[in-house]
């Protein structure tokens, strides 16, 4: 893969060579609309060669919302998408910022956060285009209409191409509530179009953090603590002797950073310096001792309660019938194929940081605070990322990098290993789930209790989001706010603390809990002698919008027809980040272990912007979800991750990847997520086709924890 270099100075005339006559910004709540000529605080630039730059201000990592940007604004401006050039922002700036009020890419609103704002963009530019060419041809604006990269007056046959008109439109004022174009003038959204960003990636000339060069850059590799949260007691840079090219090692909060002329010197001397730990109280700590306390804690009183209806301790006593399970699920890795990296530069007149990010302001603040110096001095650049499924929200490797650029006066890249991205990283926490229903004489579910216990995710991800009495919501996530009735409902969580990183993994909360519900659910059918498809049906019967998603999903699927000798069909139903999602999977248990053929995916987001990427996404989520269900999972042994590469961390190989057919509903309901749903009804759809294969109910992830071979 080729590598760019680009300085600082050489940067800024890149920027200054883009400067165009018309920057439309989107006027934002309770502010007026104003020019600005910084490229950095503007959605929109038209040159007057008629080539148009979208500075997007999201974090492009594999999903295609760079195409959807450019798909947005070329069909409200009427050009052809090879018109528009994006530009990554990674100066955070209020018109970038998303609520809360930050510069960031996750929770699947890549896309869905921004088709208002980029639309109203260019509707605006269209529009003072539009106002412009009525002046100069001298016809009233409604005779015109904007196509093909031109303003168009159909009834002189007479046109002007938006490039010429930029110097008369951006004198006149930009109006605040333009008008967007309605769904039948629409080209080009809604239809698939090709991604713009697979092209560099195919030449190799795509940059990621890890290509990145500054001139005179020194490179330096992490080497972290083998045991979670150990800090650094002393290293040996004397043996570092025998390695040419060591420039120096710089200390870190948890470990040290070895700084040469060269990556591989840098990475020869992380695996050689001789290094000391100090002690924790956890260094004994291993995974079935964790897993022991977590569903100890089941029994405990909370506060930490999300939903709370009806009498459920009553219903329970006095039904018909009651179900009761304990679910586990382990700590994930992100396994990105990209390490954490980034490169800085530290000068008198401030600091510059490139960083596959998806968190900017995040990012900046670590580097101000590392650098000692006011945010104001410091620089973001984005670049693309090699995987990033909220592993890269995380902004520790900034401060590193920040650290040691100013220790040796030089612009450093920093990067970990992969043993320490695997196994000092930030994880999806591990959790455990007890659950409790009532059925009455006819198999009706007449009541459900809910209870998770484990690390919280948002207590160090984003500590504002807990709530008062305790609870961090994203453990009861899309059980809580789902759309089935149970009857008495309670959900609630127990917070259990473990040394690991607790982090955001895709889909998050929403990940663990679809395993746990939708397994559990499909006991709770089994136990009523109903159909899990009918069952399910019954609690969802209130909900047509659901229903359409489970029956679409069933009939596709082929539910209840005939399958070849040794499969059979597992369902799962789940609703987050706005949309609605069924899944059916295709499971057969042989010799060879546990084969899934077939995923037949159903969502309902509301509405989309290219069915290319909707399909792309959720074909991604089926496979990540089957890939940390069948083996992922990190294990404690004494403090530390027993995995620290892919060879004992493995992903799911091409040869396993089951057909995906993916059914996308354009219910027209608001702008639903599609990056994350597809994640989390997969593991229960699997777990539930393991049942009715073989009689065997699987509530412990993953399934080579359970002796089922993959």
């Amino acid at each position: 893969m080729n590598a760019i270099t680009m300085d600082r100075r050489g940067l800024l005339r890149a920027s200054a060579a883009a400067a165009v006559a018309l920057s439309v910004p989107v006027a934002l709540p309770g502010r007026g609309l104003a020019r600005n000529s910084d490229a950095l605080t503007a959605y929109l630039r038209i040159a007057q060669d008629g080539s148009i730059t979208l500075i997007t201000p999201v974090t492009e990592m594999g999903q295609g919302t760079h195409t959807a940007h450019v798909m947005l604004i070329a069909d409200e401006l009427g050009v052809p998408m090879s018109a528009v050039k994006t530009v990554r922002v990674g100066q955070p700036s209020e018109p970038m910022r998303r609520p809360p009020g930050e510069q960031s890419t996750g929770g699947s609103t890549g896309t869905r956060a921004w088709v208002v704002r980029l639309r109203t963009a260019a509707a605006q530019a269209r529009e003072v285009l539009t106002e412009a060419a009525a002046r100069r041809m001298n016809v009233p604006v409604a005779e015109l209409k904007a196509e093909n990269g031109a303003i168009v007056h159909a009834a002189s046959n007479r046109s002007i191409p938006i490039g010429s008109l930029v110097r008369e439109a951006a004198a006149l004022p930009l109006p605040e509530r333009p008008a967007l174009r309605p769904a039948s003038e629409l080209r080009i959204v809604g239809r698939p179009q090709p991604r713009i960003d697979i092209p560099a990636k195919v030449t190799g000339r795509a940059v990621f953090g890890m290509d990145f060069k500054v001139p005179g850059m020194l490179y330096a590799c992490a080497r972290l603590a083998p045991v979670y949260r150990a800090e650094l007691d002393g290293f040996d840079r004397a043996s570092l002797n025998g390695i040419k090219g060591i420039v120096d090692v710089v200390p870190l909060p948890r470990g040290v950073a070895v700084v040469a002329e060269n990556a591989w010197a840098a990475i020869r001397g992380a695996e050689t310096i001789a290094i000391r730990f100090k002690p924790t109280p956890h260094d004994t700590l291993d995974s079935a001792a964790f897993s022991a306390r977590m569903i100890a804690a089941l029994d405990q009183e909370t506060r930490a309660v999300a939903r709370n209806e009806g009498n459920v301790d009553a219903v329970l006593r006095n039904a018909a019938r009651t179900v009761e399970a304990v679910y586990e699920v382990p700590y994930l890795a992100h396994a990105c194929m990209e390490t954490d990296n980034a490169t800085a530069q530290v000068t008198n007149d401030g600091v510059t940081v490139w960083v596959p990010t998806q968190h900017q302001d995040w990012a900046l603040a670590e580097a101000a605070r590392a650098a000692g110096v006011d945010p104001s001095k410091v620089t973001i650049h984005t670049t693309l990322l090699g995987g990033g499924f909220g592993r890269r929200y995380a902004y520790e490797v900034v401060g590193q990098a920040v650290t040691v650029a100013r220790a040796v006066n030089r612009p450093v890249k920093l990067f970990w290993r992969r043993e320490d991205e695997m196994a000092q990283g930030y994880y999806r926490p591990a959790q455990v789930a007890r659950m409790r229903a009532a059925l009455d004489a006819e198999g009706r579910l007449t009541g459900f209790w809910f209870r998770a216990a484990g690390p919280s995710t948002l207590a160090e991800f984003r500590p504002s989001a807990m709530q008062p009495n305790g609870l961090d919501p994203q453990h009861v996530a899309s059980v809580a706010d789902s759309r089935y009735r149970f009857g008495a409902f309670r959900a609630d969580w127990v917070r259990v603390d473990g040394p690991p990183r607790n982090w955001i993994w895709r889909s998050v909360g929403a990940s663990q809990n679809g395993f746990f519900l939708e397994g559990f659910l499909d006991e709770v059918a089994h136990a009523a002698g109903k159909d899990p498809y009918h069952f399910r049906r019954e609690l969802l019967a209130h909900d047509a919008r659901a229903l359409k998603v489970l029956d679409l999903a069933a009939e596709k699927a082929g539910w209840g027809a005939p399958l070849p000798e040794g499969r059979a069909r597992g369902i799962a139903y789940m609703e987050s980040y706005g949309s609605l999602c069924a899944e059916v999977a295709e499971v057969s248990v042989g010799r060879e272990g546990v084969r899934v053929h077939r995923v037949v995916v159903a969502l309902d987001c509301g509405d989309i912007v290219n069915p290319d990427s909707v399909e792309a996404q959720l074909m991604g989520g089926v496979v990540q979800g089957l890939s940390a269900m069948l083996g992922e999972a990190i294990t404690l042994k004494n403090g530390a991750a027993q995995q620290r590469n892919f060879d004992t961390y493995p992903i799911l190989r091409i040869d396993r990847a089951p057909k995906v057919e993916a059914h996308v509903i354009r219910s027209g309901q608001g702008w639903g997520g599609v990056g994350e749903p597809g994640v989390p009804p997969l593991a229960p759809a699997v777990a539930n086709a393991i049942f009715a294969a073989t009689g065997r109910r699987i509530r412990r992830l993953p399934l080579t924890a359970e002796g089922l071979g993959v």
